[in-house]
């Protein structure tokens, strides 16, 4: 056991640009893992624990560190920063089998990655393939469409930063409450319940298909609805309020309630993003018109699952490791990365649709593998 974490390490390794091959100067290391609960915590209800953000010492953080030591890259990187984030080994499967991109990078990091492993934690690698499945391509597209929204959110607060917060004036509304209390709650029921009759439950929805969702309905909206840019969340819960066929002057203080409150969410948004800005991301942000260093996960993401679907392995430490380094350097224009984006997506899903890959992973078979590992650790 190691100080501060209550439970066993099965497994370390690099994560993040060490990983990836793309670390530079000033690069921190990241390290990510699994760990054993012990069993009064795996079965309690109250003393529940899924994920350790801690130190690592005693004789697995002296091992660790003597790995770190003789490591190409991240020996150079150990005074800057290091962190360590620790998964339960329950939480990992789950995740490994939902096909979540972090947790199959530590099941698939490469050997040379390796900080510390045990009997346990290979038995786990040996079927790391048959964690892959078709949910790649919602995943790994997920992910990544979430970069790029993210990149064009900070690119329009570059170009034109928002001046003042919103007022509720500016919507037409009053300074108070324009409906009462229990009118909002019934109004918000009968909003859930519709959504979730049309199986578009978007709190419920995991964020990987939420915004596939969104992407793939913002033309449908765009073209046949006239509607302009808005929020997965307020086009639907739009389109439920409508369904529910309220008086025209509640209707209407409804829809500006929302726009004001998006307005609001916007501009908070932006003075956080603002005050928290890393200066040299900032710095490559003005330099080139956008983030580059989400472009690089954008294209890294999109290639990765490409590859899952298209050879059923996954490269972590990436062959095409130069190429992602010159891209969150600024190499591609911010036009250039909208036309390689949308190129990986159509690939990706010509892709998905030859894949030999199943659908999904096999539950019995992750439930046998948890039942194998965890009962070894009291």
């Amino acid at each position: 056991m190691t100080a501060g974490l209550d439970g066993t390490v099965l497994f370390v390794a690099l994560a993040g640009s060490q990983a990836h091959g793309t670390a530079r100067e000033g690069s921190d290391v990241d390290l990510r893992g699994v760990f054993v609960a012990p069993l009064a915590r795996r079965l309690s209800l109250f003393r529940t624990i899924e994920q350790h953000e801690c130190a690592l010492d005693g004789a697995v953080g002296a091992a660790i560190h003597t790995r770190l030591q003789a490591h190409p890259s991240a020996s150079v990187a150990l005074s800057v920063k290091t962190e360590s984030v620790l998964l339960d080994v329950g939480k990992f499967l789950s995740l490994c089998a939902s096909a979540n991109p972090n947790a199959l990078e530590v099941l698939f990091a490469d050997v040379r990655d390796w900080m510390y492993e045990t009997p346990a934690w290979e038995r786990i690698h040996r079927d790391r393939h048959r964690f892959l499945s078709q949910k790649v391509r919602q995943t790994y597209l997920g992910y990544a469409l979430a970069q790029l929204k993210r990149i064009g959110t900070h690119r329009s607060w570059l170009l034109r930063p928002p001046k003042a917060k919103p007022t509720r004036e500016e919507f037409g509304l009053p300074g108070g409450a324009t409906l009462s209390a229990d009118d909002r709650d019934r109004i918000e029921r009968g909003v859930a319940e519709k959504l979730r009759s049309w199986g578009l439950d978007t709190v419920a929805m995991p964020k990987s298909l939420r915004l596939e969702l969104e992407e793939k309905l913002r033309a449908f909206w765009q073209d046949f609805l006239e509607a302009g840019p808005l929020e997965l969340d307020g086009r639907l819960r739009a389109v439920a309020t409508a369904s529910l066929h309220l008086p025209p002057e509640v209707a209407a203080a409804l829809e500006a309630e929302r726009k004001y409150r998006s307005a609001m969410k916007h501009w908070d948004s932006y003075r956080t993003w603002a005050a928290s800005r890393n200066p040299a991301r900032a710095e490559l942000e003005r330099r080139h018109g956008y983030d580059t260093k989400h472009a690089m996960h954008l294209v890294r993401l999109m290639r990765t699952g490409l590859e899952v679907l298209e050879t059923g392995d996954l490269r972590v430490r990436r062959p095409d490791s130069e190429e992602l380094a010159s891209i969150r350097d600024g190499s591609l224009s911010y036009d250039q990365l909208l036309v390689l984006s949308t190129e990986l997506q159509a690939r990706m899903e010509a892709a998905a649709a030859r894949s030999p890959l199943p659908a999904d992973v096999d539950p019995s078979f992750v439930d046998a593998l948890l039942m194998e590992i965890a009962p070894g650790f009291r």
